[in-house]
């Protein structure tokens, strides 16, 4: 299987568990909803049942107040509430349907009322609104009065009415209770289905995550490794995946990679070797001619026996041409050498190496040498850096325009790398001439005024930026010159000795 159709396999089992919790949520508050909508619809009764009674009181009140003193102002609370309370009634009908007890209480409620009304409140208001044609008439409402009112009949008629009112509300408040805990239970179900499920999708996504990953990574591990092993120069190094993905493609790569290196590393390998054959079969010929030819100077030299001044000078200019050449081919091997073979490292002083450097070169009295910052321990090829740093001062000494000079050698300290500068006060060097003194055979004065191969800065440049380095000049042209380094601090040591000046 595709490693990318892994990956939707996974990701599209992790969406199907979200749309599962997302589904039993929904479902859950539905359910929900449905409790809360039953919670209202109790209230609701509760609410109107309360309103119903509250319009009883106010019909009872305008009667007893129409009874006393014989105006109508106090019947309109009674009209008003009669009507009222009838849309109460039926609104109450309406709403209590579907529950059979609540349903008959409601009906006798509205029984009761209407009974109040048909045989108590309206004979009296209609004998009470005539008591005043007339005896025979007060006499009659006396009596309408006397067999009702004082006996008590409309409050019994309608305490009934509010015994009612009080088994209608109880019997709600009883199933809004029992609602109230359905949606308690309800809520607290669809808190522990959503809980639960969405632990359960984290899990199986954890789960699905953490196969899926340490299985890559192991994959990835093993051709990182194979890669380290490549940058480490183990090129006989091969990696085994069926998987049939794309890591198993780069996987692939790799191997190919590896073996191509390898064919590659053995073939350049061979023609080094053959390259060091041929530098010295070039050195031991060429050399052997020049010895052969300066030995032939000295010879006839010798038995010309001559003091002409110019025989004499034309032979030593012969013997330095000899020289010259000699040199020349000496630094070319060194300049091919470099990065081509591995040299050891070690740990040293730069500051001892200074002290080498002079003792080798034995610069004129005349010359002042000396560090003024601390020169740093480091770790690093010991004779590439010694050449540099002897190349950089020989060239100092050689190509001043005195007899006497001053060079200063100072390092920085910087997060990767250390800086080094080797400053002279000679003549300096033109701009249009700062990168071309770094080409090899590239000289500032004619080899006749000054020897010279022109190798040497080309071998420092060489070293310089094998190691991960840089070199550039800094000079006006006119007075003093100097050359910056840089050299990569991978091995270097944070140790340091004490500043010292050599001359």
């Amino acid at each position: 299987m595709k490693l990318i159709t892994t990956i939707y396999l996974a990701i599209g089992i992790v969406l199907v568990m979200l749309s599962i919790v997302t589904f039993g949520y929904i479902q859950q508050t539905k359910e929900v909803k449905q409790s809360i909508a039953e919670v209202l619809e109790t209230s609701n009764i509760i609410r109107e049942s309360e309103q119903a009674q509250k319009l009883i009181i106010d019909m009872e009140t305008g009667l007893r107040g129409y009874l006393l003193t014989g105006r109508k102002v106090f019947l309109e609370p009674y009209d008003a509430g009669k009507v009222t309370f009838a849309q109460t009634i039926a609104r109450l009908d309406s709403i209590t349907k579907d529950y059979k007890v609540q349903n008959q209480l409601v009906h006798d409620i509205k029984d009761i009322a209407t009974h109040w009304q048909t045989t108590f409140s309206e004979p009296l208001i209609k004998s009470r609104a005539s008591s005043h044609l007339g005896h025979s008439f007060k006499a009659h409402y006396d009596s309408v009065y006397s067999n009702t009112v004082l006996l008590g009949v409309g409050k019994g008629i309608m305490d009934k009415a509010r015994n009612k009112f009080d088994l209608l509300e109880k019997e709600e408040e009883l199933l809004q209770s029992s609602r109230l805990k359905e949606l308690d239970s309800s809520l607290q179900l669809t808190n522990i289905v959503a809980i639960g499920l969405t632990l359960l999708s984290i899990a199986i996504g954890g789960f699905l995550a953490y196969v899926l990953g340490r299985t890559i990574r192991n994959r990835f591990q093993r051709m990182n490794n194979l890669a380290l092993s490549i940058a480490q120069g183990k090129y006989d190094v091969s990696l085994t995946d069926h998987k049939h993905d794309e890591i198993s493609g780069l996987t692939h790569s790799l191997n190919i990679m590896a073996e191509k290196l390898q064919s590659s590393f053995t073939h350049l390998t061979k023609v080094n070797q053959e390259l060091d054959q041929f530098a010295y079969v070039v050195s031991h010929d060429l050399k052997a001619p020049l010895r052969a030819i300066n030995n032939l100077a000295e010879w006839i030299e010798e038995d010309l026996q001559t003091d002409d001044k110019e025989i004499l000078q034309n032979f030593s200019t012969l013997r330095g041409r000899v020289h010259r050449m000699e040199n020349l081919i000496n630094g070319i091997l060194e300049y091919s050498r470099i990065g081509r073979k591995a040299l050891p490292t070690s740990t040293f002083s730069v500051q001892d190496m200074l002290k080498e450097v002079l003792e080798n070169l034995a610069p004129p009295a005349s010359f002042t040498v000396k560090a003024s910052t601390e020169l740093p321990v480091i770790t690093a090829e010991r004779t590439l850096f010694y050449q540099v740093l002897s190349n950089l001062l020989s060239n100092a000494f050689k190509y001043h325009h005195t007899q006497q000079g001053n060079i200063e050698i100072r390092a920085k300290e910087l997060p990767s790398h250390y800086l080094f500068e080797v400053q002279d006060d000679g003549p300096g060097i033109p701009k249009e001439y700062q990168q071309k003194v770094f080409t090899i055979f590239q000289t500032m004065e004619a080899r006749d005024v000054k020897e010279s191969t022109g190798v040497g800065l080309s071998i420092v440049k060489k070293i310089v930026e094998e190691k991960g380095g840089q070199i550039w000049i800094d000079s006006d042209g006119s007075s003093g010159t100097t050359f910056l380094f840089t050299w990569p601090k991978s091995h270097a040591l944070t140790s340091t000795p004490p500043k010292t000046s050599a001359s």
